[in-house]
């Protein structure tokens, strides 16, 4: 049974059990409809014994039989005397049964005519003793049963196949939406294309409802596969060159003819590209370890604004070496539960990638204000902007909307800021105009219980 399939089974337990019920049906009619017509017959028998019973008459010990009626309502009726011989009627038409006279008592004769329903009463009338006997065939019913009985083990093999085909149509119909996601399944795993859909029609049926489930599925599937592939692909450029970098120089520095200092210039240069692949690698690793669920954020109180204010300080040369002013507006007494490490990360990518896309005696400004429950740190540049159609694709990774202006970046940063964002329970947008410049805005929730401890004391820097 196991081996069958699903359409298979039902339709044989569909079968079988139609099979029981139409047998248990079928049986308990006939039984009741036997019971019932044998019941009638034993009262027809029963009343036109008793009927004649009432109508006999004797004149002078001798039976007036004249106005005796001897069959009625299908029963053939007999008067016996006393010792059991036939008064009446005369004319035996070979309906009359040999068996012994009893009294009150219904009985089944196998008569010359076939089987015989027999009731026999003694009584007395003038002082007289008679019997009378009243006998009615059965075999007019069995021969209607019989035909019945025929006709449904004609019919009933019919109904029951009919039954069968019925409930496999009906059974595979149900089932033929699972057979085609099945073979699309199929098709998918054989053929490795995710563009495949299964196709649901109009039905709203549960079927439909695990096929559009299936379809979503499949879809992000397919988007997580591409993106795979993508990031596959961006991280084999983006160490392409610094290892075509490192191999150069190594090549020039053993076995060209470069003097001391040149050698002195390529270590630094290799260094360099290895701090860059080193960086780049790290951030991969951890980003790495967010899709897969298996980083841990480790939150302790933080002072916000030292934090921040740290970050600008850090960074006010290189903002001046590229002749771009950075300033800071810091709301005092900032603090939230997170994790600092990444905190300072989010600020330095953000402020890092201002002075990057920045003009030559441009301007930046990092805000920090607490309204409400929300915690708002905007980095405001006068830079580049961004095209309207680039702004959804700066957060993927690798992506650079002005590469020749990308220096040493890889792409990582706003995907890194997004997910540091994320993971603290806040979100970051931007607002960005291109040839005048954009704004980030990271909003951060405050934690309950966070407001009043103690954070990182002001003009601390994170590791």
């Amino acid at each position: 049974m196991k081996r069958l399939s699903i359409k298979a089974r039902v339709t044989v337990w569909y079968t079988v059990f139609m099979l029981l019920l139409v047998a248990a049906a079928l049986a308990a009619v006939f039984f009741m409809s036997e019971s019932l017509s044998r019941r009638k017959l034993q009262t027809q028998l029963i009343d036109a014994v008793s009927d004649t019973v009432t109508d006999v008459r004797f004149r002078h010990e001798s039976l007036n039989a004249e106005e005796l009626d001897f069959y009625k309502n299908a029963v053939s009726l007999f008067i016996y005397d006393a010792d059991g011989y036939l008064l009446a009627p005369k004319l035996n038409m070979g309906i009359q049964v040999d068996s012994l006279l009893q009294d009150q008592t219904l009985r089944t004769v196998q008569g010359a005519g076939g089987r015989q329903l027999v009731y026999d009463v003694y009584a007395l009338q003038d002082e007289v003793p008679f019997w009378v006997r009243g006998v009615i065939s059965l075999e007019e019913a069995e021969q209607t049963y019989g035909s019945l009985r025929f006709l449904m083990l004609v019919i009933f093999p019919f109904f029951v196949l009919l039954a069968a085909v019925g409930g496999y149509r009906i059974t595979r119909s149900a089932f033929r939406p699972i057979s085609r996601m099945a073979e699309t399944a199929e098709r998918i795993t054989s053929g490795e294309d995710l563009q495949e859909r299964i196709e649901t029609g109009k039905d709203r049926d549960e079927l439909a409802r695990l096929g559009h489930t299936m379809n979503g599925m499949l879809s992000r599937l397919q988007d997580s596969f591409e993106n795979e592939r993508q990031f596959t692909s961006d991280v084999s450029h983006e160490l392409r060159t610094p290892l075509a970098v490192i191999r150069s120089q190594c090549e020039y520095a053993l076995f060209g003819q470069a003097g001391e200092e040149e050698r002195q210039e390529a270590l630094r240069s290799i260094y360099k590209q290895a701090n860059r692949m080193s960086s780049m690698v790290s951030q991969l690793l951890l980003l790495s370890r967010a899709d897969r669920g298996t980083f841990r954020l480790e939150k302790r109180p933080v002072d916000l604004s030292a934090l921040a204010e740290g970050c600008c300080q850090d960074l006010i040369p290189a903002a001046e070496a590229g002749g771009i002013t950075l300033r800071s507006e810091i709301q005092e007494g900032i603090r939230l539960s997170g994790d600092e490490t990444l905190l300072t990360r989010l600020i330095n990518n953000l402020l890092t990638n201002a002075i990057r896309y920045n003009r030559k005696d441009g301007s930046i400004l990092l805000r920090l204000t607490k309204e409400g429950d929300r915690i708002l740190l905007s980095v405001r540049d006068t830079g580049i902007g961004i095209r309207r159609e680039e702004q959804d694709k700066i957060w993927n990774r690798f992506y650079r909307s002005d590469t020749s202006r990308s220096g040493e970046g890889a792409g990582l940063g706003l995907s890194m800021v997004q997910w540091i964002a994320k993971v603290h329970g806040g979100s970051v947008s931007l607002e960005s105009e291109y040839g005048k410049g954009s704004c980030f805005l990271v909003e951060l929730p405050v934690e309950t219980g966070t407001e009043g401890e103690r954070g990182a004391p002001k003009g601390e820097r994170a590791g």
